[in-house]
């Protein structure tokens, strides 16, 4: 009896940059074509999207055809090897320092203001006034 092993689980190192798939078992690398409608799978890619290519991600065991979750891959590895770290830190609003009303006292006048200054005034009425 002949034992064989299994074929090998697909993996796909994403580059989210140049949203590129790079084909671990088929050594292919997967990305848009020109009209950004269908996707192609090649053995080289473009020298311009060759520069594009510097952080990337291992996707193992990806929906089939791995393209199919691009939207989502784009999101959350875009994220993740691009943000920096005072991008996720929580920013505090600016709280304004509300002035009390001031007193706005009224002056007395006529009488009022020669009694006051008579009999020293009651503080109720200050109060009120």
């Amino acid at each position: 009896m002949v034992v064989t092993a299994p074929p090998p689980s697909p993996a796909y190192y994403f580059y989210p940059k140049a949203n590129v798939y790079f084909d671990t078992v088929n050594k292919d690398y997967v990305f848009l074509a020109g009209d950004s409608k269908t996707w192609q799978s090649v053995k080289q890619i473009p020298a311009a999207m060759q520069v594009l290519m510097d952080k990337n991600v291992l996707i193992d065991s990806p929906a089939k055809p791995v393209w199919k979750d691009n939207e989502r891959h784009k999101l959350i590895y875009s994220a993740v090897l691009y943000a920096s770290p005072s991008d996720t830190q929580e920013v505090k609003p600016v709280t304004q320092v509300k002035e009390a009303p001031m007193e706005v006292k009224k002056e007395k006048k006529g009488l009022r203001k020669f009694f006051d200054k008579i009999f020293g005034g009651k503080k109720k009425d200050d109060a009120d006034n």
